[in-house]
């Protein structure tokens, strides 16, 4: 008996009992990923409720360097649509619509400068340079005294900052080179990068091995459909 002659009598013989199998399958593969589904809806849920109620963290590394860290968002561009739509504005302006949208609200707090000068009596004109500049801030200028008149020029006032912002499961992490920034909030949104547990592979396959119908070694071609669970993924 030929080959594709075992498959016709194998096929007419078993027929209802491999329907049946192949209705199984397709029911535990819905289950399966409707199950799946739910607990990434579940799970994005939990996550944005804490997004939308928890505070700003703050803390220092070994360094000393601050750094900010809040939840944010799990889900697409259109959820800041519902839960801020000025920053949803801000985005639908940039022409792009990314993946990952952060919003840091930050202000500088420098230092206090407090100078004193001194005019001998009867001087109706001064005028003295200050720089108040450090690594961090270009802070420039001259005061001007022509009686009955005082002038403060600043003829420079630059702030320098370097900021690193990480996203890891759905929490931003953003530092700055500069001591002075101090972190208001953070905000944004990042679309879930899920694995998924279940795979179904259809395709053609070749191979061998002992059946249970024939009892014998045997050697098979035709077309599979596969159902693979992934304990760990990578």
């Amino acid at each position: 008996m030929s080959f594709w002659n075992k498959i016709k009598q194998i096929w007419s013989k078993y027929f209802s009992q491999i329907i049946l199998a192949a209705v199984v399958i397709l029911l535990g593969i819905f289950l399966m990923k409707s199950i799946e589904n739910n607990m990434h809806t579940k799970h994005e849920y939990e996550n944005n409720v804490i997004a939308l109620t928890s505070e700003l963290e703050t803390w220092k590394t070994k360094t000393g360097e601050l750094v900010a860290e809040k939840t944010i968002l799990l889900g697409d561009i259109d959820l800041l649509k519902q839960t801020n739509e000025e920053l949803y504005d801000q985005v639908k302006k940039l022409k792009a619509r990314p993946k990952e949208v952060v919003y840091v609200q930050t202000e500088i707090i420098n230092e206090v400068h407090d100078t004193t000068y001194v005019m001998d009596p009867g001087v109706n004109y001064m005028k003295q340079n200050f720089d108040f500049s450090n690594q961090f801030r270009t802070l420039t200028g001259f005061i001007e005294y022509n009686k009955p008149n005082l002038n403060l020029s600043f003829t420079q006032d630059i702030v320098k900052a370097d900021f690193t912002v990480a996203i890891k499961d759905s929490k931003v992490y953003v530092t700055s080179n500069n001591p002075y920034i101090q972190y208001n909030d953070i905000q944004g949104v990042t679309v879930p990068h899920y694995k998924p547990k279940w795979s179904i592979g259809i395709g053609p396959a070749l191979g061998g091995g002992f059946g249970l119908i024939n009892k014998q070694f045997d050697f098979y071609a035709g077309i599979s459909i596969n159902l693979n669970y992934n304990f760990i993924t990578f």
